[in-house]
């Protein structure tokens, strides 16, 4: 008997009181005295049922010096800890409390920006997730900042894939520039270098299983950007 995959979406998120749309990117603005910036977010259960929800810290782009840390079900874990060990149970159309989760990042005196994104999934069903990127962007004076990497590529296309997914890409510095895919686990799934400086990447993923992967893009080592697609047949 074959194993059927659901695509539907449990789980949903609220930032400042307002439900955000899943894969959103936030501008979380502070300024580097060495105070810690906590960013909070609420998860929705939209679901019949009730869910044993994990969190996975994804660390795109971090700036030197910095450190970053979460909690999540009553519990604050290090920053070598990328996948929470306990869930929290949230029944069906439930919304959790201020507070339940909180991503905290260290500036110290570094002024800059840093992309760290947060995955909430099921975790009798990983491919049951929500995400969002928060870049941390600090500033010695709490001004906006608009530093950016040196590099720009598009939301994968199509998404859903089935057979390929396509990604549009402009750097404007050389460099070791790979695409890194993984798993929603965590597996590197495949590696692609990039050898022009703009173009389009196409990914056959014809020999992918169904169900959700991370994209990242690395150049010298640095992991800049990440985002997710889905493989459905």
């Amino acid at each position: 008997m074959g194993v059927s995959i659901s695509f539907g979406q449990s789980l949903s998120l609220i930032y400042e009181g307002n439900p955000i749309p899943a894969n959103q990117e936030i501008i979380f603005e502070g300024i580097a005295n060495g105070n810690v910036m906590v960013f909070e977010v609420q998860v929705t259960n939209n679901s019949t049922n009730s869910l044993d929800v994990l969190v996975k810290k994804v660390e795109n782009y971090l700036l030197e010096g910095t450190v970053n840390t979460f909690c999540w079900a009553g519990q604050c874990y290090g920053p070598d800890t990328y996948v929470s060990p306990n869930s929290e149970t949230i029944e069906a159309g439930e919304t959790t409390p201020p507070g339940a989760f909180s991503g905290d990042y260290n500036p110290g005196t570094i002024i800059g920006q840093s992309s760290i994104s947060y995955v909430f999934f099921d975790q009798n069903n990983v491919n049951d997730s929500v995400m969002v990127t928060v870049l941390f962007t600090c500033n010695t004076t709490g001004i906006k900042t608009n530093n950016k990497p040196e590099y720009s590529i598009s939301e994968p296309y199509p998404n859903p894939a089935s057979q390929f997914v396509k990604f549009d890409f402009d750097l404007m510095k050389e460099g070791n520039v790979t695409l890194k895919i993984y798993s929603l686990v965590g597996s590197l799934v495949e590696e692609i270098k990039i050898i022009e400086n703009s173009g389009t990447i196409q990914v056959d993923t014809d020999k992918y299983q169904e169900g959700f992967y991370f994209y990242t893009l690395t150049i010298e080592g640095k992991d800049l950007t990440t985002g997710k697609f889905i493989v459905n047949r």
